[in-house]
């Protein structure tokens, strides 16, 4: 394993409670959410005073939590034991992953910085936590393009010699 994979492997595993505890917690059933997901919530919203999780949440914004739910969730699983395995589709997958997360990512921020409500400190605040997202998107799907590149380039250089 690439030394960069152990940093979407720790990334993996802490995204997924995330999801679960603070994330998609208003799209989950009542009898689902628990006082500790609540807690972090409350802890989160009143600490960083994010618009987006305050309700009622932009409907892109919750369309972009669904995802999170649906799309993230089984990835991340996958791409756990795809990054132990050193899995061929890895890079694949991470590619797409790293596209919707930077362009994901990237629109809550450009939101926060419309926002007039807010000041250019508190923005600055928020800004600290979806810009990691913004810069490992960016990062993981680059990287994951000259994975591709280079395996597509053997493949080719292989088919050739034959």
């Amino acid at each position: 394993m690439l030394r960069r994979d152990y940093v979407y492997l720790v990334f993996f595993i802490i995204h997924i409670p995330i999801i679960f505890l603070i994330d998609t917690a208003p799209l989950q059933p009542s009898w689902l959410r628990t006082e500790l997901s609540q807690q972090l919530r409350d802890f989160y919203i009143s600490t960083y005073r994010d618009k987006l999780f305050e309700e009622p949440a932009p409907v892109w914004f919750t369309t972009f939590i669904w995802m999170e739910l649906f799309y993230h969730v089984p990835l991340s699983i996958w791409a756990i034991g795809g990054l132990l395995r050193d899995h061929p589709l890895v890079p694949v997958h991470l590619l797409i992953f790293g596209v919707q997360a930077f362009i994901t990512s990237l629109t809550c921020l450009v939101d926060v910085w419309s926002w007039e409500d807010r000041s250019t400190a508190e923005k600055t605040q928020i800004t600290y936590l979806y810009a990691p997202y913004v810069a490992l998107g960016a990062l993981m799907a680059l990287d994951m393009i000259f994975r591709l590149h280079h395996q597509l380039q053997a493949t080719s250089a292989k088919s050739k010699r034959a």
